[in-house]
């Protein structure tokens, strides 16, 4: 009987151990998963704007970078670049941000807007429409116009830039193109780049729409301010918008979250890894 007891008792703390044993790995099986969830819902969408005299297959290789890394991304197309069609004379820079906004309206959160060059120009004056959409707002030497100036009166502002003097108006004034492209684009936009590199983008070039560049934006400043929410990422060896230009314009939009890249002026082609890992840690923040 004592014998039968002990078995009992023996089979009591077996059965106990077991189920402390499952209990265990179902919690911490689901810890995992909650953990998994939190990690997975800080990834906020990434909407990325090219600029001028590009498109979007500028960002083929951060755009490939960012969802490998668990983020959603979308790649606006502006219109009169690219493959697109659009009559120069109907494109605006009205049009412009609408297409971000199209971007930025397809997700029921907050999203990250990245701006290139003239992209830069684009995501300002969105931002400064839609503030509550944006969870940060990233430009790569982009441009920050003011309210009542455009991308053409911020150029013309950087003297050492390369790119006014390579300028040639088509005959309507309502396109403009670079100067011997094969040899001035490169130097112009990607002197850093490898030779393969430059010539993808020299295949690709299209003549720009003037009416978006001369354009003065139209926001309040108060819009803009985002509470700190505002990264520049500064391309050292740029030839299209300068460093120090760049700089200037990071300081007058009050921009104290910067960041450098040792590259001309589209780092996406030359340098696509390290601008993915900036682009990585300013995401992460």
């Amino acid at each position: 009987m004592k014998k039968s007891k002990i078995n009992s008792q023996n089979s009591l703390k077996t059965i106990s151990k077991l189920f402390l044993l499952l209990f265990t790995t179902i919690s911490t099986a689901s810890c995992s998963n909650d953990e998994n969830t939190v990690v997975s819902a800080k990834k906020s969408p990434v909407v990325l704007v090219h600029g001028a005299w590009q498109a979007s297959y500028v960002w083929d290789q951060t755009e490939a970078d960012l969802k490998a890394a668990g983020y959603t991304v979308s790649v606006v197309k502006l219109p009169g670049h690219g493959e697109d069609a659009t009559p120069a004379y109907q494109v605006s820079f009205k049009a412009y941000v609408d297409e971000v906004k199209k971007a930025i309206d397809s997700y029921n959160e907050p999203v990250i807007l990245i701006g290139h060059s003239l992209g830069g120009a684009v995501i300002t004056q969105t931002a400064a429409e839609v503030p509550q959409k944006i969870k940060k707002l990233v430009y790569v030497a982009g441009f920050i116009p003011q309210s009542g100036k455009s991308v053409l009166d911020y150029s013309q502002m950087d003297k050492a830039s390369l790119l006014p003097a390579s300028l040639q108006l088509s005959e309507d004034q309502t396109l403009a193109g670079i100067v011997n492209p094969e040899v001035n684009l490169p130097k112009i936009f990607s002197q850093d780049a490898t030779v393969a590199q430059k010539q993808f983008l020299v295949a690709r070039y299209k003549a720009e729409p003037t009416i978006p560049l001369g354009t003065p934006l139209n926001y309040k400043t108060e819009d803009y301010n985002l509470g700190g929410k505002k990264y520049y990422i500064f391309t050292i060896e740029d030839h299209t918008i300068t460093y120090n230009f760049q700089q200037e314009m990071a300081k007058a939009a009050g921009i104290t979250n910067t960041y450098t890249i040792d590259s001309g002026h589209s780092p996406f082609i030359s340098r696509p890894a390290e601008l993915t890992k900036l682009l990585k840690d300013i995401l992460s923040k």
